[in-house]
C-alpha cells in the first residue's frame, strides 16, 4: 500500500504472489528448493517454484503494509518497465504471455510507457543474448501456467 495525494493505493497482485520484502518461507520449502534464485524476478520465481513443487503460496490481504514509495518509482516508469521486461526474459516468460501483458499495460497509467518499456526490455534480452535462469523445469512450468492463463484455464493466478 502507498499513500499518494492523501489517498491509500493498493497494488494489485495475484493471491499467490507475496511482495518481495514481506516474504516468509517454511524451512522445509527453503531446504527443498535450494533457496532463492539470484536473478531478476526472483520474487515471482520462488512462488512459481513452490507451486511447481506442490507448496501453496499466498498473500494475506488482511495484513496491510505501507511502503514509502510506489514500486519502481525510483528509476522512473520507463526504466523500471525496461528492467522488468529484462527480468521477464531472464525468468523465461513465454513470448505470447509478454505480448498480452504489454497489451494490458497500454491502458494503465502512465499510458503506453510501461507497455513499451516492458516489451523493449524483453526484446533486449533476446538481442543481448542474456542468460536465462538455469532451471529448465521451472521455465517449462512457468510457461505452461502462463499459456493456461491466456486460455482462461485453472492456474496459480486464481
Amino acid at each position: 500500500m502507498n499513500i499518494v495525494d492523501d489517498k491509500i493505493l493498493t497494488e494489485d497482485n495475484p493471491l499467490f504472489h507475496v511482495r518481495g520484502a514481506t516474504k516468509i518461507y517454511r524451512g522445509d520449502f527453503w531446504l527443498e528448493s535450494g533457496g532463492l534464485l539470484k536473478a531478476p524476478g526472483w520474487d515471482t520465481l520462488d512462488e512459481v517454484k513452490a507451486n511447481m513443487m506442490g507448496w501453496k503460496t499466498r498473500t494475506f490481504s488482511d495484513i496491510h503494509i505501507f511502503q514509502q514509495k510506489v514500486t519502481g518509482s525510483a528509476d522512473g516508469a520507463f526504466k523500471n518497465a525496461f528492467k522488468n521486461g529484462n527480468g521477464s526474459y531472464i525468468a523465461g516468460y513465454h513470448p505470447a504471455f509478454m505480448v498480452m501483458k504489454c497489451m494490458k499495460r497500454i491502458f494503465e497509467k502512465p499510458y503506453l510507457i510501461q507497455s513499451i518499456g516492458l516489451m523493449a526490455g524483453f526484446i533486449a534480452g533476446y538481442q543481448r543474448h542474456l542468460s536465462r535462469i538455469h532451471d529448465k523445469e521451472l521455465i517449462n512450468y512457468l510457461r505452461k501456467q502462463q499459456l493456461k492463463r491466456l486460455l482462461f484455464k485453472e492456474t496459480i493466478w486464481k
